[in-house]
């Protein structure tokens, strides 16, 4: 018997699939290939991004707003670190990194809004 395939219509790649491919590189022990999707696809979207893109619109918007509300520093660190963690989790075979980030990303919906 063939193989089942389910087809989906195109869509854009959604971030997180390079952090799971490169967890899953990890998991099998290829750190080369794991180090070159999970550190360069980021860096690429991000120069691009900073040489391309008039940022200043986002900063005065809603996003901005968001982003310096819920994501200062120290969260933007800890999510540094939950990904460390989640690639080094991978290659121990050790659960929690991915955890550690999902809270990071979700401490503005978390936190109380002031009354």
């Amino acid at each position: 018997m063939g193989a089942l395939v389910l087809r989906r219509e195109a869509r854009r790649e959604h971030p997180l699939t390079f952090a799971v491919i490169a967890i899953d590189l990890f998991w099998r022990h290829l750190l080369v290939p794991g180090l070159v999707i999970a550190l360069v696809p980021p860096v690429l979207v991000s120069a691009t991004l900073i040489r391309e893109v008039d940022l200043g619109r986002y900063r005065r918007g809603a996003m901005g707003a968001y982003l310096r509300r819920y994501v200062p520093p120290w969260v933007q660190a800890l999510r540094l670190f939950g990904a460390a963690f989640a690639f080094y989790a991978a290659w121990y075979r050790v659960l929690g990194g991915l955890a550690t980030v999902a809270a990071c990303w979700a401490n503005g919906i978390l936190r109380r809004r002031p009354t």
